[in-house]
């Protein structure tokens, strides 16, 4: 078992910590700043939508529109106030925070996958399972994730959602699939931040219980 001072900081997590962390995870296109985001606290959730040709899909679901780097600074601000740390799957959010808002989040970060990957090999190292992504621990701790999301279809989706948009303006002249597939990606990204909080919660648990 790895000693403390070989465990790096985003590596680390309480029990209290991953109850009242806020859990992040952002829809955008490679090399582009974020289109949607969503925000878990505790049981809390809200999405933030950045993509102004998104608007009035926003806006069909009630959801807030918001500027990238303004989003930023608030929840960061709510992390230093609240003493919450800020948790997502791997550094990709942390890296899209920084080039696109120029913040630096520092040792408020978790990352939920090395988390994650420390605990299963410290207690479940000899049970199978091929690590590709979130979905494939959620489905070792069956986390309930449909099958009717997919996989590897967000961007599609977004694509589909903002181009048809483009064309017809309104969010009630999409046809039904490009709808569908816009009710998709949102419960897509609210599933990830909710299920995200069951396996940080799961390992920071286990993980303490030896200590």
């Amino acid at each position: 078992m790895p000693t403390v001072s070989k465990i790096k900081p985003d590596a680390c997590i309480s029990v209290i910590e991953a109850k009242r962390a806020i859990y992040i995870d952002f829809e955008c296109f490679m090399g582009k700043p974020p289109s949607l985001a969503g925000v878990l606290i505790e049981d809390e959730f809200q999405q933030t939508v950045f993509e102004p040709r998104l608007q009035p899909a926003a806006e069909a679901k009630g959801l807030q529109m918001g500027i990238f780097p303004g989003f930023v600074a608030d929840m960061v601000e709510l992390s230093e106030k609240s003493n919450r740390c800020i948790v997502a799957y791997s550094e990709h959010e942390k890296n899209i925070i920084l080039e696109y808002s120029g913040i630096n989040l520092g040792t408020r970060y978790r990352d939920a996958r090395k988390i994650a990957i420390r605990w299963k090999k410290q207690f479940h190292r000899d049970e199978r399972m091929e690590v590709k992504g979130l979905k494939d621990f959620l489905k070792f701790i069956n986390f309930p994730r449909g099958d009717y999301l997919g996989k590897q279809k967000t961007t599609s989706r977004l694509r589909a959602v903002i181009e048809m948009l483009e064309r017809k303006r309104r969010y009630n002249d999409l046809t039904p699939v490009v709808r569908a597939k816009w009710t998709k990606l949102l419960e897509h990204n609210r599933i990830d931040c909710v299920g995200m909080c069951a396996l940080t919660s799961r390992a920071a648990k286990e993980i303490e219980s030896i200590r």
